[in-house]
């Protein structure tokens, strides 16, 4: 469902990459996690996500990316009120990096 970068990169699809470190958002200055991003790619030109990229906590994360990936675009996670303080605060943090 998510394609790898390469596979991205391969087919010549134009992306663009926004990052949320852990160590940004509420959730991890609460538990002190200081390693670990989310990395948000989606096409340059519809905003579609292509892929979504969790280092570290993915079990927290992943499964928003995956239902992501085939059903919205970067705009749902600019729009969408997520639970706070959680890593979910990734996805718009990544998504308003992206978009700046």
């Amino acid at each position: 469902m998510v394609e790898p970068r390469t596979r991205v990169t391969e087919r010549r699809i134009p992306y663009e990459t926004g990052v949320a470190r852990y160590r940004e958002i509420a959730r991890g200055k609460f538990s002190a996690t200081t390693s670990g991003l989310l990395q948000v790619c989606c096409s340059a030109g519809h905003r579609a996500i292509a892929r979504v990229h969790a280092s570290a906590r993915r079990t927290e994360l992943i499964h928003i990316g995956q239902a992501c990936v085939s059903l919205a675009r970067l705009d749902y996670f600019l729009q969408t009120v997520f639970n706070y303080p959680t890593l979910a605060e990734c996805y718009q943090s990544g998504g308003t990096q992206r978009r700046q």
